[in-house]
């Protein structure tokens, strides 16, 4: 048997380097697929993500609003983010808490107003919920309003009726039009 000469040794070193950095070399368009997901992006949608959570203070200081989604699409230019399988929490400090559900939505971040979309519910901690297909919360004005058919159910009542506008600060809502209303026996009794 013959002996490899000594100079022969970096010779193979190096080309088991180069074995080794080939074989990660067809590695890497797996790992290029994985991390391009600019191209399954929408025309105008900046970043996709997913898990979001947001909450803010209200400007006076009594409260805060917090939003979770499953899934979010944000489009810089307009000042959008898309949601899927949003839940927005309306906390005051002096009174009642809100949660509203809805399977999509929209943050639109200049104006601060919220819309959800698709079998919409909300609660109130003192007992009232609200059903429709579509709900606008804005901000500012602390209100939540929508054009859509709603049942509205309470501790004694059901209504039904087109358009609903609940200003939360207020503690008031007004059902817009063809209303109709059933008082439970529970207020009739006492």
């Amino acid at each position: 048997m013959r002996k490899v000469p000594i100079i022969m040794w970096p010779v193979a070193g190096i080309l088991l380097l180069l074995v080794i950095a080939a074989f990660f070399l067809f590695k890497v368009p797996h790992l290029v697929m994985v991390s391009s997901t600019a191209s399954n992006l929408t025309p105008g949608e900046s970043q996709k993500i997913s898990g979001v959570k947001f909450s803010q203070d209200y400007k006076n200081g009594e409260g805060r609003w917090k939003l979770k989604a499953k899934e979010g699409h944000i489009f810089d230019k307009s000042q959008i983010v898309a949601l899927k399988d949003v839940f927005l929490e309306l906390d005051t400090v002096k009174s009642e808490s809100f949660t509203i559900k809805g399977n999509e939505g929209d943050y639109f971040r200049e104006s601060g107003k919220i819309v959800l979309k698709g079998d919409v519910i909300g609660r109130s901690t003192n007992g009232y919920q609200i059903e429709t297909s579509l709900l606008i919360y804005r901000q500012k004005d602390e209100s939540v309003e929508t054009d859509e058919p709603i049942r509205v159910v309470g501790p004694f009542f059901k209504v039904k009726g087109d358009g609903l506008y609940v200003d939360l600060k207020g503690k008031r809502f007004l059902v817009k039009k063809n209303v109709c209303t059933t008082v439970t026996g529970e207020v009739l009794g006492r």
